[in-house]
């Protein structure tokens, strides 16, 4: 029996070996949070939309696998890859605190193809009042139900405080657009050049300001207490990097092309598939420029938050 164990022991290890992953740390992440590489790796596999497509035997022989591990009843030769890949598998799909499956298009796995749509239906040119207040709403009522159900959930907040952020967070949004929609309709002295590239930015500044507002359950920050302001200092610069990215890319992207000229048909799918791109490629870029945990100064917190503490400093989860 010794002598099987051994073997299987030294099965596992050159299995481990040839696959060249990190020794597996349950609840960790794999890659190194030090740097923005190892970050921007991170997340990479957070938001890999392969995940969607996994069966539920699959997840719960995942469960199971991490299980095993927990309890030290693991089978000869998992591997430590097996075991990442296991961890991969149920953080994309189960929330953390609940253990309850997240709704497909609210993971943060979903949210670039459930996503993309919308951000191509905000950067449309010519938009009507009714389009322009119908894109806004769907942006906003996806980033609340991403954020809702992704939230901390092991501390409760009142269904009311989600409502009034959402409602806040779609009405600015929408009063934004709208407001620097008819605003630039209005100016004469635009050529029809300049008014194109200005409205296809103008769901930016929309965009910006009530994102910050969505999330209002908030995420786990750590002791002595949860704080908007730590979720606005982290995500600001991730927000705007993100929308104004994609609006980037866009524009200059017709402007590339000159095939478009052309066959105007095909203006649409091709603005698609670079927005796909851009959005894939911007959205882990931008969640990498912040550690996932942080510390901020204690005076640059709500009141109530840092009479709290005596410390000068706290640590907090940036969340999503």
């Amino acid at each position: 029996m010794a002598d099987t164990a051994t073997t299987a022991s030294a099965a596992a290890s050159a299995a481990n070996a040839a696959t060249d992953a990190p020794p597996f740390q349950l609840g960790k992440p794999r890659f190194q949070q030090t740097s923005f590489y190892g970050r921007f790796r991170h997340f990479l596999d957070i938001i890999d939309p392969r995940t969607l497509f996994v069966t539920e035997r699959r997840l719960r022989e995942a469960v199971q696998l991490l299980e095993d591990y927990k309890h030290g009843t693991l089978r000869p030769g998992v591997t430590n890859e097996q075991l990442w890949s296991a961890q991969k598998i149920k953080q994309a799909i189960l929330h953390p605190d609940t253990n309850e499956k997240i709704f497909m298009p609210f993971r943060m796995s979903g949210y670039i193809p459930f996503g993309t749509p919308i951000v191509v239906g905000l950067l449309l040119p010519n938009q009507t009042l009714a389009s322009t207040v119908f894109w806004q709403w769907l942006n906003q009522s996806h980033n609340a139900c991403v954020n809702y159900a992704n939230r901390n959930a092991t501390k409760p907040s009142p269904a009311s405080k989600f409502i009034q952020g959402y409602l806040g967070a779609v009405i600015s949004a929408v009063s934004i657009a709208v407001g620097l929609n008819v605003l630039v309709q209005k100016a004469n002295k635009f050529t029809p050049a300049t008014r194109l590239l200005v409205q296809r930015f103008v769901p930016f500044p929309a965009v910006g300001p009530a994102g910050d507002g969505t999330d209002s359950s908030g995420p786990a920050y750590a002791h002595p207490g949860a704080s908007p302001d730590c979720h606005v200092h982290a995500g600001e610069v991730e927000c705007c990097g993100l929308h104004s990215g994609a609006c980037w890319i866009m524009h200059h992207g017709k402007l590339w092309t000159a095939l478009l000229q052309a066959r105007p048909r095909l203006l649409l799918p091709v603005q698609s598939l670079v927005c796909l791109a851009a959005f894939g490629l911007a959205l882990p870029l931008a969640i990498s420029l912040f550690p996932q945990m942080s510390e901020i100064e204690t005076s640059q917190l709500e009141p109530e938050i840092a009479r709290a503490t005596s410390s000068r400093t706290v640590v907090y989860n940036k969340g999503l």
